[in-house]
């Protein structure tokens, strides 16, 4: 099985390597690439609060506890199910990152939505009967990854090794859950690319090379890269430019702060 994806691009003056996962079972493969890779900066698909739980745990400390209301433990028990079918655990990728960026002395940047936030964001804008559905349709999900774990790997695989396959996939789950795509997909592409290319615009002339480290359903974070590649690739951080105020301003003309 094909464990990571890499795509590189060329963001403001820097070289960005953005590593797309299966989240299960691909640790050591993670770990491996950016120690290969060796970059200045590591950017992980977690939330400040989830990347000091996972720091915590690599020091020893006790695993997190889920958050979420009722779908929260719905995704959590899918989720030790699924890892206890794959015989990995989920979130090993975001780990082995962690891991490499901590034996590197990389900087770690958190670039995702927070958790407690998200879980939140779903239950003002998903109804309950949707909301209701996707707990149903996890955990059938998750019997059938249970009974046929190796079918559950296939679907992983052709994700990763096929864009449009993930996309496929991805366009599914928004016909059968708009509501809840929109917050956990589509919000959330936004917003972890728009902190992305913030990083690269804002950090300090010594980042050369940055590592992104994502889930596999997240290509559409690969969208709003690939636009920022062809209007900023090889300018410097200034390159958002600055109002008369001197407040930098993005792309879309919304100020970015002092």
């Amino acid at each position: 099985m094909n464990e990571i994806t890499e795509d590189v691009f060329r963001i403001f003056g820097r070289d960005l390597h953005v590593l797309r996962t299966a989240h299960a079972g691909v640790g050591d493969a993670v770990k491996r690439r950016i120690l290969e890779l060796e970059p200045d900066a590591v950017l992980v698909e977690l939330c400040p609060s989830r990347l000091a739980q996972v720091l915590s745990e690599l020091h020893g400390g006790p695993k997190g506890t889920g958050v979420g209301g009722p779908l929260g433990r719905v995704i959590g028990l899918a989720e030790r199910l699924t890892s206890s079918a794959l015989g990995a655990e989920l979130g090993e990728d975001m780990k082995g990152a962690v891991e490499a960026a901590v034996q590197l002395d990389a900087e770690l940047v958190p670039v995702d939505v927070d958790v407690r936030a998200l879980f939140e964001r779903i239950k003002i804008k998903a109804p309950l009967t949707e909301r209701l559905k996707l707990g149903v349709c996890i955990l059938i999900d998750t019997i059938k990854s249970v009974l046929k774990p190796e079918k559950t790997k296939s679907y992983i695989e052709e994700a990763l090794e096929n864009e449009e396959a993930a996309r496929e996939l991805v366009e599914g789950f928004k016909e059968s859950f708009p509501h809840v795509a929109e917050v956990i997909i589509d919000e959330r592409n936004s917003v972890i690319a728009e902190n992305t290319i913030e990083y690269l615009h804002t950090a300090e002339p010594e980042v050369e090379k940055a590592v992104l480290v994502i889930g596999a359903a997240h290509y559409g974070v690969l969208d709003y890269l690939r636009e920022a590649e062809a209007l900023y690739g090889d300018e410097e951080g200034a390159a958002y430019g600055s109002d008369e105020e001197g407040t930098a301003t993005r792309p879309d003309g919304r100020g970015t702060g002092p």
